[in-house]
């Protein structure tokens, strides 16, 4: 530290062996904008090396690409980043998701979303008063989904096409598509987008790994959090059979970049050109490779950023949500299946209370407005209306019955272990 303090270098060149591994640990690198390091995984490990490439990558310094394997890398610092308070638009549909809204809102203009845009279609729970509502205040832009003006059944992808046209989306600097049951957790100590963007090198495309949050034995529905009364989880650590998991993916704007989609943007670049990350800041190629693939191997992928998945929450609000459709394609409903998929909740390891603190204190200035949290008193007040109206029908009743079952089924231990792929020591 001395001597970089004494001789302000800009470009360091390493080759010293394996004594490398720990030299750059506190070490202040802001002068430094290009390091030319040899490094010797025989002597220390491929994780203790992946440790350091790590490091260097929180200090703003990013490896260029190996197009063929090496142990020498260039790693370089852009001069625009990471980049000073970015514009991030967030674009989601809704119906129908009264209830659930604030908390989601708050959690995401916490961690660092700038702008937010939602489309709504044929809501009868209060959902499009609600968003008015949030409109008016400057909290978010509310839309009628175009798909129903034009008559179209796909929701999600008109919408989507439809923001790519908006000035938010040409004044933004990153885009993402998650929806209302979705919080993109991010796990540096400041929980913030802007706190990992500088652990990350520059980027095209960061796609996030999903975190299946089951109904937690919670058959009623009960107005309150649902990061609060879901922690429960998948495993994060799942056997091979089950470690491929869909993502979001955060996109970096620019020429690079040919059109955003829901789970993730198609290139304009050829695909090695492409830098394109995991939760962990990792490269990886298949899907840059593979524009049809919507998913990656979440094994080691989640290590900065997750996404959880609150894609049930109580069986009843599931039983709501599938009386409703889908929000994606008219007329397609979640199926018992889709229920035995997703609630698997055997875990509980991430950490949820620093993006709850956060999200809390946006909260409370929506608390502060009346008639805002009059609007979604009267969203839960809907929402258990329909509970009740549905609870009428024996057909609901017997589905009801079955999907209780099946929860009860899946809280059994497995007849032998790896039975469900969720065995600790994969």
């Amino acid at each position: 530290d001395t001597l970089i303090r004494h001789f302000r270098p800009t470009v360091i060149s390493c080759d010293i062996e394996g004594a490398e591994q720990d030299l750059f640990d506190g070490l202040d690198l802001s002068g430094v904008r290009a390091i030319v390091l040899e490094t010797h995984p025989k002597v220390y490990g491929a994780k203790a090396r992946d440790t350091l490439l790590q490091t260097l990558q929180s200090k703003g310094l990013g490896a260029h690409p190996q197009p063929i394997p090496s142990t020498v890398y260039v790693l370089e610092r852009s001069p625009d980043w990471p980049p000073k308070h970015p514009r991030t638009l967030l674009a989601t549909c809704m119906k129908d998701e009264g209830p659930f809204i604030l908390e989601w809102l708050a959690w995401h203009k916490a961690i660092g979303i700038t702008d937010i845009v939602v489309f709504s279609n044929d809501c009868t729970d209060g959902t499009d008063a609600l968003l008015d509502q949030l409109d008016a205040r400057g909290d978010l832009t509310h839309l009628p989904n175009p798909a129903s003006h034009f008559g179209s059944g796909y929701y999600q992808p008109s919408a989507l096409n439809y923001v790519q046209t908006m000035p938010v989306f040409r004044a933004a600097d990153f885009m993402l598509s998650i929806d209302v049951d979705e919080f993109v957790n991010i796990r540096t100590p400041e929980g913030t987008l802007e706190s990992l963007l500088s652990r990350v090198p520059p980027f095209d495309v960061l796609s996030i790994s999903e975190l299946n949050h089951g109904c937690n034995d919670q058959i009623q529905f009960k107005p309150g959090w649902v990061t609060e009364q879901f922690p429960k989880h998948s495993s994060p650590r799942p056997g091979r059979w089950r470690a491929k998991v869909g993502v979001k993916s955060l996109t970096r704007l620019s020429d690079r970049i040919e059109k955003v989609r829901n789970h993730r943007p198609d290139l304009a670049v050829p695909p090695d050109d492409a830098v394109w990350l995991n939760g962990s800041g990792k490269r990886v190629t298949s899907l840059a490779e593979d524009p049809t693939e919507n998913g990656l191997d979440s094994r080691g992928a989640r290590d900065l950023v997750s996404l959880e998945h609150f894609a049930l929450r109580s069986i009843d609000s599931f039983l709501v949500k599938a009386w409703r459709g889908d929000v994606v394609i008219k007329g397609k409903q979640v199926s018992n299946a889709y229920f035995r998929r997703r609630n698997r909740d055997s875990h509980h390891e991430i950490d949820l209370s620093k993006g709850q603190a956060m999200a809390r204190s946006v909260y409370a200035e929506f608390e502060n407005d009346v008639e805002l949290m009059a609007l979604h008193k009267a969203c839960i007040e809907a929402h258990q209306a329909r509970i009740d109206t549905l609870y009428a029908d024996p057909a609901y009743r017997k589905r009801r019955a079955e999907i209780v079952a099946i929860a009860a089924e899946q809280q059994a231990p497995p007849p032998a272990k790896g039975t469900d792929g969720d065995t600790q020591n994969n």
